[in-house]
């Protein structure tokens, strides 16, 4: 016989929900199922059983998803005997899927046993071999994460770095800044990442991207800019760097065999909080020649897409070229970079591949943010 209105604890996924989410009492009718949430103001969402889209997955891998047809809303539970009950509610509509996921999970499950059983194997007969191999594997498995893990170490980075000369959000400094990267962020290879500018009233020449988006940008920079065509062109570098992950990059070139080790089981948290730390001590401004030189044609890239000459980057290692041997102190935004000639040839080159497009004047105004910057 089918049991009928059986009742499960979980939780719904709606945009319309404080923080998008809720937990929720989940009743399985053979029609429908019905998650009502239990906060002060309790909310009923429906999902017809046969429109139901099941996902398997969560930190367990035991959480059911239930999904619309177009995924605006779920309803999920880990709860013993949730699966069985939409299977039963469904008249066995949903079984083949149900054992499709489950079938994938054990054979999951098998792989995992088996590859622990071949690390226990190799670590008696090779343990250096091992260490080493540990440490590749996560360098590999640190690329193939979600974007959200960067967004994680940057932010835990940036509430550890950010200092108390930040400008406030209505100087002009700052509001030419993010409109630079508002203009920029479309044209971006990761345009829903969430970039976040700050400006920091410091006279280094300098600017930075730490994982995830996070961008930090010098006064000292926009002083020195004859353009904001040309702060445009470092922004489109540094932004470069996020969307191309080098600082996550860098991130598995430190990692130590205890992190790796914590990876390699699962533990992102670990990780989050071992990038957070080498953000912090500056590791990620030093990149590698061939990290500068592929962030410099992806920024210009994004230049040439937005309609702005990617000329604008070599405009200012002009600049900064020309004042090198009497301010070395606070050019460090160019300091371990490749040599000017060869990026502006790099630039000029890349420039010259791409289709030909009439390039644009920014209606931005840089005067106005030197002005306020010059003022006591």
């Amino acid at each position: 016989m089918v049991q009928t209105d059986q009742i499960f604890t979980g939780g719904v996924f709606h945009h319309t929900l404080p923080d998008g989410r809720a937990g929720a009492e989940i009743v399985i009718s053979p029609i429908e199922i019905v998650a009502t949430t239990l906060d002060a103001e309790p909310r009923a969402f429906v999902l017809k059983l046969s429109h139901c889209q099941l996902e398997l997955g969560g930190a367990s891998g035991r959480m059911l998803f239930c999904r619309n047809e177009d995924r605006s809303l779920t309803i999920f539970s880990d709860q013993r005997g949730f699966s069985s009950a939409l299977s039963d509610a469904s008249f066995g509509v949903l079984d083949d899927k149900l054992r499709e996921l489950f079938g994938t999970q054990r054979r999951q499950k098998t792989r995992g046993r088996f590859l622990g059983l071949v690390s226990l194997v190799a670590l008696a007969v090779v343990g250096v071999a091992l260490y080493f191999g540990t440490l590749a594997a996560a360098r590999l498995a640190v690329r193939a994460l979600p974007i959200s893990v960067d967004e994680k170490i940057g932010a835990m980075a940036a509430a550890s770095m950010t200092a108390g000369g930040t400008l406030p959000d209505t100087h002009s400094a700052t509001v030419l800044v993010r409109s630079l990267v508002s203009e920029l962020r479309p044209h971006s290879a990761i345009p829903e990442l969430d970039f976040r500018v700050e400006v920091i009233d410091d006279p280094q020449v300098n600017a930075f991207a730490l994982p995830g988006g996070r961008l930090f940008v010098y006064t000292g920079l926009i002083r020195r800019a004859e353009s904001a065509e040309q702060i445009a062109g470092v922004l489109a570098h540094e932004m470069a760097h996020a969307t191309l992950r080098h600082g996550l990059q860098k991130v598995s070139q430190s990692l130590g065999i205890i992190a790796a080790v914590q990876l390699m089981i699962g533990d992102v948290g670990g990780l989050v909080a071992f990038g957070s730390q080498v953000a912090q001590e500056s590791v990620l401004t030093s990149y590698s020649r061939s990290a500068e030189t592929e962030a410099d044609l992806e920024g210009a890239r994004m230049l040439h897409a937005a309609g702005l000459d990617p000329l604008v980057m070599g405009e200012f290692f002009e600049i900064l070229k020309h004042e090198h041997e009497q301010l070395p102190a606070v050019l460090a935004w160019i300091s371990t970079h490749p040599q000017h000639e060869d990026r502006i040839a790099e630039i000029r080159k890349y420039r010259d591949s791409l289709p030909a497009v009439p390039y644009r004047r920014l209606e931005l105004s840089l005067e106005e943010a030197k002005r306020e910057l010059a003022e006591p």
